[in-house]
């Protein structure tokens, strides 16, 4: 292709492959997003697709579409760092099934990104590259753990990236960097290539700018079909739909606020624009059954999900305990020995507790088509005031949904930032800054296009 072409997909404009790579390989690593840059790869596919074009057959749907890869995920030829200096094997021979299948539908994989090590932590704060630096504003913290593939998107060098999300690890740095996150339903997008982290609520997830790219590219790698039969997510403990998703999608959607209610910053902004966007005819009542049932059921789960969480963690990390337990970052490390001490059998049995929680918690989207909550607890925290609690608050509205298994998608809302800086623009004064705002928006399991059919209408 000439430097000078673009096409037009379902993202919109696609700017050269040449001028992506100049700017991953500069501003990208100068933002310290990029672990490597993918040219030749990215190049043999785009002369492919040029081929393809001259012989006459059809431009398919991510044709130039230009995206980047968390460094957890396999691509052959290229190492998985983790972002850690650990050594976890020999780079990979082959390539992890969601890379592959955006590359035969047209999509051109760029770099590799940055990330919090081995994924274990929601700010981003230790990788063995260092912090990855929010295009935003440099003031404030990344999130994580999937911090430089949002990074590449939000400041508009790449218009789609990939992200693993275990605890809000894809929505929330989306939130925190203002783009668009997507968490699908567990189980629907091969997670093979993948190094878990825990594997019973890792998700691969998508990071864009505009949704019906981001909607285009899921349906890409769920292979054209909505998550797992009933038979197979029976034999995997994953849940299934207790009816048709978005059943009253005909009519007027209903929506759930439960979460909303205005007990901080956050929930006020969030309702007032769940208000604006909705009209009172597509809003269910912020009942008490509903905010009690629903908080009940994420109390429930998250005591579920740190025994499993951090017995699966540690059973993954132990091999590497006594050779290589120095190389880890402190606090990384700190988390993977806090799985050590629990059993197998308290192991299986939250296991267990857990399928049935997901099955008995479809239920609450029997009369309601979907929920709205904020994308975390409160404003985007600057990386100096960053605390103990911060984790938490930042997990708040994200891990739930994990837990749960349920699909959802963080929404930039409020005052945006037209134009992503670069690292080497200097930082926004106090009077110029303004911090991202988003909410989330879940829906029920495998509802996964219906939930962003929904958003899109928004």
């Amino acid at each position: 292709m000439d430097e000078n072409h673009e096409t037009h997909q379902a993202g919109g404009s696609v700017q050269s492959l040449e001028r992506t790579l100049a700017a991953v390989e500069g501003s990208g690593r100068d933002l310290n997003a990029v672990t490597s840059v993918m040219s030749d790869r990215a190049r043999t596919l785009e002369r492919k697709t040029a081929e393809r074009a001259s012989a006459g057959q059809p431009a398919r749907s991510l044709d130039g579409v230009a995206f980047a890869v968390k460094d957890v995920i396999d691509v052959a030829g290229h190492p998985t760092t983790m972002g850690s200096k650990v050594s976890s094997g020999p780079d990979p021979s082959t390539t992890a099934p969601v890379v592959s299948l955006l590359e035969r539908a047209g999509a051109l994989p760029v770099a590799k990104t940055n990330c919090q090590e081995y994924s274990y932590g929601i700010l981003g704060d230790e990788s063995a590259f260092g912090r990855v630096i929010n295009p935003i504003d440099p003031a404030l913290c990344t999130g994580g753990s999937s911090s430089g593939s949002a990074a590449l998107v939000a400041a508009g060098m790449v218009p789609l990236a990939l992200g693993t999300d275990t605890a809000g690890s894809v929505r929330v740095p989306a939130a925190c960097q203002g783009i668009i996150g997507f968490k699908p339903t567990f189980g629907a997008v091969p997670t093979e290539g993948v190094f878990p982290l825990s594997p019973s609520f890792d998700t691969v997830g998508l990071f864009a700018r505009e949704l019906p790219l981001l909607a285009e590219a899921f349906k890409v790698i769920v292979g054209g079909r909505q998550g797992p039969t009933r038979a197979e997510a029976s034999l995997a403990g994953t849940p299934t739909a207790s009816r048709t998703p978005g059943a009253s999608l005909a009519g007027t959607p209903t929506v759930d606020l439960s979460l909303l209610k205005p007990a901080d910053e956050s929930s006020t902004e969030a309702l007032t624009w769940a208000e604006h966007h909705l009209g009172e005819s597509a809003l269910a009542a912020a009942t008490s059954a509903n905010f009690d049932r629903l908080t009940h059921l994420i109390e429930r789960g998250i005591g579920f999900y740190d025994i499993v969480r951090r017995y699966e963690a540690y059973v993954l990390h132990k091999q590497f305990l006594d050779d290589q337990g120095e190389q880890y970052q402190p606090g990384v490390w700190a988390k993977i020995l806090a799985g050590q001490d629990i059993a197998e059998a308290d192991y299986r049995s939250n296991v267990a507790s857990l399928d049935e929680l997901r099955a008995s918690a479809e239920s609450f989207f029997d009369d309601v088509d979907f929920l709205i909550t904020p994308a975390i607890d409160g404003e985007v925290t600057e990386w100096d005031e960053l605390g103990p609690g911060s984790a938490a608050k930042f997990m708040r509205y994200s891990l739930p949904f994990n837990v749960l298994g349920w699909p959802a998608v963080t929404l930039p809302i409020g005052a945006a930032i037209e134009g992503a800086m670069s690292a080497s623009e200097p930082a926004m004064t106090a009077a110029s800054r303004a911090k991202p705002a988003s909410v989330q928006v879940v829906g029920p399991p495998h509802s996964d296009e219906k939930l962003l059919e929904f958003v899109a209408g928004l």
